[in-house]
C-alpha cells in the first residue's frame, strides 16, 4: 500500500529536523582531549607565535599555543630538554626516541598518568617512538603564559623559550604570545537579520516568495560552504591529512552540482533542506570563530568569520523555508500552493465548470 503524499512529507520533514538537531549536537559535544591529541580548537585568545629557530629546523606550533611540531634532517642529531633541563626528545638518523625519566614522559602520558616519581635518574633510557625525522608533543612552556593577568589593551603577554641541543651545541627554539579580544557582536547581529527578515518573507505566505526566498538563500549558502570547506580542510596541524582533500573535493562538487540546480532548475524541498542541512553543520563547526580573537584555520579571519555568517544565517534561514516548501501539494509534478493574497478567480473557473 502506497503512502499518502502528507505522510510521506510528514516523515521527509521529521527524518531532516532530525539531521539538523544531530548536526548541532555533535558538532557543539567537545572532542576527547589528550596530551597525544587534543580536539582540534577552530579559534583562540591566544596565539603563541615563532620568533626562533636554529638554521635547518622546521617548527611550527599547533592549534594556538598547545603543541609544537619539529622537523629535523636526518643528518642532524638533536635533543629537547624537558622543564629541569633534562633530555626529553632525540632526534637523530635512526627516527625519534622519548626518554622514559624525563617528567614530561609523565606529564605527557595517554592516559595523564599520576605525578612523576621521584629520584628519576639523570641518565636517558631511550625509546624508539617514530622512524621519521619529525615529532609533536605537548609542552607547557607555551601555554604557561596564558595564565598571566593582562592590563586592559594589552596584545603581547611574554617570551617563551623550549631549549634544544643541536650538533652539541645548547640553542633553542623561541617565541612570543599574543592576545586579541574577542570578535565584535555585530556578526551575531547579521545571523539574526537574516533569520529576521527570512521570517517576515515566511510569514507572507506566498508560494511564489517562497520559491524566490529559497533560491536567494540557497546562493549565499552554498557560498558559505565552499569558503568553511577550504577554512576548515586546508588546515593543516601541522600538515594537511590526504582525507582532507578527498572531503573537500567531496563536498565542492555537492557546491557545484547544486550552484547548477538552483539557478538553472525548480529544485524541490529535498535539495534544499540538503543544502540547509550542511550549511548550518559547517557553521556550527566554525561558531568559535565569531567567539575568539585569533583564527586559527586556513584562510584569513575575516573570511573565516564571513563563512560562518553565512552558514549559519542563510542554512538556518533556508531550512525555515524548506519546511514551509514541503507542505506544499504536488500538482503535476511540482509543488504549488495558493498564497493568501492570490485572487480566486481560478477557484471561480472550477466551480463554473463544475456547474455545467
Amino acid at each position: 500500500m502506497r503512502m499518502p503524499a502528507a505522510a510521506r512529507r510528514g516523515y521527509a520533514k521529521r527524518a531532516i529536523a532530525t539531521l539538523l538537531a544531530l548536526a548541532v549536537a555533535m558538532a557543539l559535544t567537545p572532542g576527547v582531549a589528550s596530551a597525544d591529541a587534543p580536539s582540534a580548537p577552530v579559534a583562540s585568545a591566544y596565539l603563541a607565535r615563532l620568533t626562533h629557530v636554529p638554521a635547518g629546523v622546521r617548527a611550527k606550533v599547533v592549534d594556538g599555543y598547545v603543541r609544537m611540531w619539529l622537523s629535523v634532517p636526518a643528518r642532524d642529531t638533536l635533543v629537547v630538554l624537558d622543564y629541569r633541563g633534562v633530555p626529553y626528545l632525540r632526534f637523530a638518523r635512526a627516527g625519534v626516541a622519548v626518554n622514559e625519566r624525563s617528567e614530561m614522559y609523565f606529564l605527557n602520558a595517554t592516559p595523564v598518568a599520576q605525578a612523576p616519581p621521584p629520584g628519576l635518574q639523570r641518565s636517558p633510557r631511550w625509546v624508539q617512538v617514530s622512524g621519521r625525522h619529525s615529532y609533536e608533543w605537548h609542552d607547557a612552556r607555551l601555554s604557561a603564559l596564558t595564565t598571566v593577568a593582562l592590563s586592559p589593551g594589552q596584545s603581547y603577554v611574554g617570551r617563551w623559550r623550549i631549549p634544544v641541543v643541536l650538533g652539541g651545541r645548547l640553542t633553542s627554539v623561541s617565541g612570543g604570545v599574543w592576545h586579541a579580544a574577542d570578535p565584535s557582536i555585530v556578526w551575531f547581529w547579521a545571523i539574526f537579520a537574516v533569520c529576521a527578515c527570512t521570517l517576515a518573507g515566511w510569514r507572507v505566505r506566498s508560494s511564489r516568495l517562497d520559491q524566490r526566498l529559497a533560491r536567494l538563500l540557497a546562493l549565499p549558502a552554498l557560498g558559505g560552504i565552499a569558503l568553511a570547506s577550504l577554512s576548515l580542510e586546508l588546515h593543516g596541524r601541522p600538515n594537511v591529512p590526504v582525507s582532507q582533500y578527498v572531503e573537500l573535493a567531496v563536498i565542492l562538487a555537492f557546491v557545484a552540482w547544486a550552484l547548477v540546480r538552483v539557478s538553472t532548475t525548480r529544485p524541490g524541498y529535498l535539495t534544499h533542506f540538503a543544502i540547509a542541512f550542511l550549511a548550518f553543520w559547517k557553521g556550527i563547526e566554525l561558531i568559535e570563530s565569531l567567539l575568539r580573537g585569533f583564527v586559527l584555520l586556513a584562510l584569513p579571519a575575516t573570511i573565516t568569520r564571513v563563512a560562518t555568517v553565512l552558514c549559519l544565517g542563510f542554512g538556518a534561514a533556508l531550512a525555515l523555508i524548506a519546511f514551509r516548501l514541503a507542505d506544499e501539494p504536488l500538482v503535476g509534478g511540482s509543488r504549488q500552493s495558493r498564497s493568501a493574497d492570490e485572487p480566486e478567480e481560478q477557484d471561480q473557473l472550477q466551480r463554473a465548470a463544475m456547474g455545467r
